[in-house]
């Protein structure tokens, strides 16, 4: 495990960023064309400020409960998905921010309590004249042996389509 932040996976935070995908762990990559090279900036900051996952009916709150402010590196708190008529808390803490011309976004990883392990990203990139969404996620469950593991895949992939419509209004 890693030491950094308290995450509950085994790699180096920021793995997710890269293409190396650690040993049992599943790699999902999911792009969505946003809009032209002009929406690039509102849409980072849109992603930083957790809009995806508010706009795909996600709560995100820091570990005092109140809203998460603007992701920065270190934060830790919770995000409250919606599943199965209740709020699963899954605890994270950002592990990396990215600020470059042409990327902008952040990545979270686990903590103690989330029913996955791994690390997520979420991504602006200017790509010529298009800005472009980018998912990125190393998982695997946090009980690969429980009957929950089936149900956590089933709501990672309905989220994944939820957070690629997001910042398009689709």
């Amino acid at each position: 495990m890693s030491e950094v932040g308290g995450v509950t996976f085994d790699f180096a935070p920021g793995t997710v960023l890269g293409e190396d995908a650690p040993r049992g762990y599943r790699r999902l990559l999911r792009r969505s064309v946003v809009g032209t090279d002009r929406a690039f900036a509102d849409a980072g900051r849109a992603v930083l400020d957790w809009t995806v996952q508010r706009a795909s009916g996600i709560a995100v709150r820091t570990a005092e409960g109140a809203d998460a402010p603007p992701a920065e590196e270190g934060l830790a708190g919770v995000v409250v998905v919606p599943a199965l008529g209740v709020g699963i808390t899954a605890p994270m803490v950002v592990t990396r921010v990215v600020r470059e011309r042409d990327l902008v976004g952040f990545a979270y990883g686990t903590r103690r309590g989330h029913p996955e392990v791994g690390e997520e990203a979420f991504l602006v990139r200017r790509v010529g004249t298009e800005t472009v969404f980018e998912l990125r996620a190393l998982s695997r469950p946090a009980f690969p042996y429980s009957l929950a593991a089936p149900i956590g895949l089933l709501l990672q992939e309905r989220f994944t389509g939820r957070y690629l419509r997001a910042l398009t209004g689709g």
